[in-house]
C-alpha cells in the first residue's frame, strides 16, 4: 500500500466521526473544506508510512521571528495546526501546555500554527489562555495548505532528522501514557539531554 493511499484511508476513518464546519465558517474560502473533530473525541498518533521529509514551514511568531524547521535540526518537533474558533483545538491547549512545560529541558520544540487568523486576535487569545509556547501565524492559510491540513486540530511529530513520523487528526490527550511513551522514544533517538542554545 502506497503512502498516499494509507494517508487517505486514515483520514477517511477519522472523518466518519466528524462534522462539517458551521455555515458561518464555510463562508471563508480557505476554511470551506475543513473538518472539525467533535470536542472530547480522543485521537491517536498514527505512524506515517515511509517517514517522508516534513514540508517547509517558514512563518512568523507573535514576535515576528521566522521559524524554519531547519532551525531545530536534532530536536523532536511537534507542529500543531489549530484555530481559536475550533472547540477541540482550544480544548487541546491545556494538555499541550503541560507537555511543553514537562519537556522544557529536553530536545523538544512545540510550534502551534494558527490557521487563517490575524496577529491581533491571537495576541489577545494568548493573553487570556495562559499558554507560553510559540504561536505561529498563518493568516492566509498558505502554510496550512502546503501541509495539506483539512482537519482541525492536526498534529505532526517530526523526528530529529526532519522526518514526519506521526500524525494525529483531532484532539490528542498529550498527558496520555502511550502518547508520552511515543515522545520519549523519539527523544531517545534524538539523544538525551537538553538541546544546544540557538
Amino acid at each position: 500500500m502506497n503512502s498516499e493511499l494509507a494517508t487517505a484511508q486514515s483520514k477517511s476513518q477519522q472523518r466518519r466521526h466528524v462534522r462539517w464546519a458551521p455555515a458561518w465558517m464555510t463562508a471563508i474560502p480557505p476554511l470551506s473544506l475543513l473538518w472539525l473533530a467533535p470536542p472530547g473525541m480522543a485521537s491517536e498518533l498514527e505512524p506515517v508510512t515511509g517517514s517522508p521529509a516534513a514540508p517547509a514551514l517558514g512563518i512568523k511568531d507573535l514576535g515576528d521571528r521566522i521559524h524554519q524547521l531547519d532551525d531545530y535540526t536534532g530536536q523532536v518537533i511537534l507542529v500543531n495546526f489549530w484555530a481559536t474558533w475550533c472547540p477541540p483545538c482550544v480544548a487541546e491547549l491545556p494538555s499541550l501546555q503541560r507537555l511543553y512545560t514537562s519537556l522544557s529541558d529536553q530536545r523538544f520544540v512545540l510550534l502551534a500554527v494558527s490557521m487563517g487568523e490575524g496577529k491581533r486576535r491571537i495576541e489577545h487569545f494568548k493573553e487570556t489562555a495562559g499558554i507560553d509556547f510559540p504561536l505561529l501565524l498563518d493568516p492566509t492559510s498558505d502554510v496550512s495548505q502546503r501541509w495539506e491540513v483539512d482537519f482541525l486540530p492536526t498534529s505532526h511529530l517530526i523526528d530529529a532528522q526532519g522526518r514526519l513520523r506521526y500524525t494525529a487528526y483531532g484532539e490528542v490527550d498529550w498527558d496520555d501514557d502511550e502518547v508520552r511513551a511515543t515522545l520519549r522514544a523519539l527523544l531517545e533517538e534524538a539523544g538525551s539531554g537538553p538541546a544546544s542554545a540557538d
